[in-house]
C-alpha cells in the first residue's frame, strides 16, 4: 500500500526489566514483547490458557507506534490462519480482561486461528491522540496499515485472514476489508444501512424502550431528533451550530442517547461526519469472498432489517456467499435477556457466549480451510 511505513515486527525475545521492570513476574513462555514500544500497564500482561501471546508493534503512516497483541494456540508453528479485529465504538483496550472469559478470548481459543487485534491510536500503550480525538477515516486507515504489516507476521498466512468486526467494527470491517486481499469477513453488532438511519433507529429504540418519553409524545420526538440528526450529520453542523440555525430544535442535543457538549458516544463529531458520508452496503458489494452476520433478536442499538440486508443484498449478486446467524434472545452484547425491554435496561441478563463462538468458530475454519 503506498505510502505506508512497513514495519517489521521483531521475534525475538524481550526481558521484561527490559520492559520497566513491573513485567518480570508476568513473562513466560506463553507471553513474550517484541519490538521497541514500551508496555506502559503496570499490570500483568495478558495470558490465555492454551494460546501463546505477543505483544509487538505496527507503525501509521504518520509515523505513530500502536500496540499490537497475536495469539496463536499453543504448540503451533508456521504460517496460520488469521481473524483480524476491528473494534466496537467505546475507547476501551482491546486487551483481555484478566480472569474473564469474552467472546473474543473464545474465538482465539476454539477457531485454532491467530488472532490479531490492534489497540488504536492514544489507547493502552499506543501513541498518538487519544481515540475520543480519533476521526473515523484515520481510524480505518490505521486498521488497514496495520492489517498489511500483520500479514508479513511469521505466524500469519496471508492468503487466509478473515475481518472480524465487532459491533460499530462491522462498519468499519467491509471498509478495512477492501483492496485487502482477505478470505472472509464476519461481523456482529452492525448492519448496512445509511449511519444517519442507523442513529435515527438508535433514537426510535431509546424513545420506545427506555421509558423516558410518553408514547403519545413519540411521534413529536421522533420528527424533532430526525431533523436535528439531519442537520447535524449531514449538514456537518455542531450541535451548537445546529440550535443557532434552528432555534426550535434548541436542546434536543442533551435528549439524544450519547450526547456530550463535544462528543457524541466518546468520539468527535468529525468522526461521526465521516462515518454519515460512507456507503457501507457498496463496500459489501465489491467484495467477492464468504461472509457471516450474526444478529441478536434483542438488540438495543442496531436493527434487524441493517443487519438481514448484508446477507440478502451478498446473496442477490453471489448466490449462497453470505451466512445468517440470528441468537434469539440476545441483545447487542449477545448475552441473553427474556425481552427486549429487559435487554434494553440490562436486568436479568445471563451470558451465552458459546452460541456465538461455537458457529462462528466453525464458520471460520470452514472459510480458511482448517478441519472441524
Amino acid at each position: 500500500m503506498k505510502g505506508i511505513m512497513m514495519h517489521r515486527m521483531l521475534t525475538g525475545l524481550v526481558l521484561a526489566m527490559a520492559m520497566a521492570g513491573a513485567h518480570t513476574n508476568a513473562l513466560n513462555a506463553q507471553t513474550r514483547v517484541t519490538g521497541d514500544l514500551t508496555v506502559a500497564s503496570d499490570g500483568p500482561l495478558e495470558q490465555t490458557d492454551g494460546l501463546e501471546t505477543e505483544y509487538g508493534t505496527v507503525s501509521t503512516r504518520e509515523g505513530l507506534r500502536l500496540r499490537s497483541v497475536l495469539t496463536r494456540p499453543e504448540g503451533t508453528s508456521g504460517r496460520l490462519p488469521a481473524i483480524f479485529v476491528t473494534q466496537w465504538v467505546s475507547c476501551d483496550s482491546i486487551i483481555f480482561p484478566e480472569g474473564r472469559d469474552t467472546q473474543l478470548r473464545l474465538l482465539a481459543q476454539q477457531s485454532g486461528m491467530v488472532m490479531i487485534r490492534i489497540e488504536r491510536s492514544g489507547t493502552g500503550d499506543s501513541e498518538g491522540p487519544g481515540c475520543d480525538k480519533l476521526d473515523y477515516d484515520t481510524e480505518v486507515r490505521h486498521y488497514r496499515e496495520a492489517l498489511v504489516q500483520a500479514k508479513q507476521h511469521s505466524w500469519v498466512d496471508p492468503q487466509r485472514v478473515v475481518i472480524l468486526g465487532s459491533s460499530l467494527g462491522s462498519t468499519t470491517a467491509p471498509l478495512v476489508a477492501q483492496n485487502g486481499d482477505v478470505a472472509g469477513v464476519v461481523v456482529q453488532g452492525g448492519g448496512a444501512v445509511t449511519y444517519l438511519e442507523r442513529m435515527i433507529h438508535f433514537e426510535r429504540l431509546y424513545v420506545e424502550r427506555s421509558g423516558t418519553v410518553k408514547p403519545e409524545d413519540i411521534h413529536s420526538e421522533m420528527l424533532q431528533r430526525i431533523a436535528f440528526l439531519q442537520h447535524y450529520l449531514i449538514g456537518q453542523k455542531t450541535p451548537d451550530e445546529v440550535t443557532s440555525d434552528h432555534p426550535d430544535l434548541a436542546g434536543i442535543w442533551q435528549t439524544i442517547r450519547g450526547t456530550d457538549p463535544e462528543n457524541h458516544y466518546g468520539r468527535p463529531f468529525a468522526w461521526h461526519w465521516q462515518a454519515a458520508e460512507k456507503n457501507f452496503l457498496a463496500a459489501w458489494l465489491s467484495l467477492d469472498v464468504p461472509v457471516m452476520v450474526a444478529f441478536g433478536e434483542y438488540e438495543q442499538f442496531e436493527s434487524r432489517h441493517g443487519h438481514r440486508m448484508i446477507v440478502d443484498m451478498i446473496n442477490q449478486k453471489t448466490p449462497g456467499s453470505a451466512e445468517w446467524l440470528e441468537i434469539k434472545q440476545a441483545d447487542h452484547g449477545l448475552a441473553l435477556y427474556p425481552n427486549a425491554l429487559s435487554a434494553y435496561a440490562y436486568e436479568n441478563g445471563a451470558t451465552a457466549h458459546q452460541l456465538y463462538v461455537a458457529p462462528v468458530s466453525q464458520w471460520l475454519r470452514r472459510v480458511v480451510g482448517l478441519p472441524k
